[in-house]
């Protein structure tokens, strides 16, 4: 696995972006047919992926949410694995300062710690098919760095100290209609991907508790999560705490901030 800076100027992609300063990403490029590491990792995330998976949907393909299948849920928890691992990776190239959490109950998010101070941080990932420069810099569809469930949030209480986002690349190969008439886009599945050579994934920064608890950068926003793997709430649009891209921390800051607060303990 190779990983590699890469300064996305936001003007370049969308004249009418929010974002002002270029936005550092981490590009992860893995060969799984050629690179025997590449493959022995993935395949261990795939078969972790598949427990995952069996944990947060116990009916398997037979659960009922269209459009929410199986492979959906495949999908989300081989991201969620492999963007934890990665951000762990990126977070200890100078020296271990965090560990990945134990997974107990769908109803938790997929986290890292923070050794020193016992600081949490959430991973979450997303299936962009219009290509990461879109993501990040559409002035109308930009994405967000994901936060607290918004039943749960409680200015008073801090739910994760940290919240870092994932972006997968998979592009639209089609469109089908499921049994009422709806038009459901036909994306490139995250588990075929990930088994070719040239395959990436993109760490795209993340923001602070204090930015989601700041209503000048951060916002309610009512949207299913690609990644969500809480029973109660696939399927079901849910009302989140978020800071969109503009207003986000780039990679190498969320980094530098983690990092600095670990020293200081």
């Amino acid at each position: 696995m190779n990983m590699s800076l890469w300064e996305i100027n936001c003007r370049q992609h969308d004249s009418r972006t929010q974002r002002e300063k270029p936005f550092r990403v981490v590009r992860c490029e893995f060969n799984y047919k050629t690179n025997v590491t590449d493959s022995h990792l993935l395949n261990s995330i795939l078969e972790k992926g598949k427990e995952l998976a069996a944990l947060v949907n116990p009916r398997a393909a037979n659960y009922a949410i269209t459009p929410r299948s199986y492979d959906k849920i495949l999908n989300s928890c081989v991201a969620g694995l492999l963007s934890e691992w990665l951000w762990k990776k990126l977070l200890n190239r100078r020296g271990e300062i965090v560990a990945e959490t134990e997974f107990h109950h769908s109803k938790t998010q997929i986290d890292l710690q923070v050794l020193s101070s016992r600081q949490k941080i959430e991973v979450r990932s997303s299936f962009p098919r219009n290509g990461i420069p879109f993501a990040i810099c559409s002035h109308s569809h930009e994405f967000d760095v994901i936060g607290p469930y918004a039943n749960h949030y409680k200015p008073q209480e801090i739910q994760k100290d940290y919240y870092v986002r994932t972006l997968f690349h998979l592009a639209k190969v089609g469109e089908q209609k499921d049994i009422k008439g709806r038009t459901w886009p036909i994306v490139e599945r995250l588990i075929d991907k990930l088994q070719q050579d040239g395959f990436e994934a993109y760490l795209t920064g993340g923001a602070t508790w204090q930015m989601m608890n700041d209503d000048s950068i951060s916002k309610n926003k009512d949207f299913i999560p690609e990644d969500e793997i809480s029973l109660q709430r696939l399927g079901v649009a849910s009302q989140y705490r978020v800071v969109p891209f503009h207003k986000a921390l780039d990679t190498i800051e969320v980094c530098d901030i983690i990092r600095e607060n670990n020293l200081k303990r």
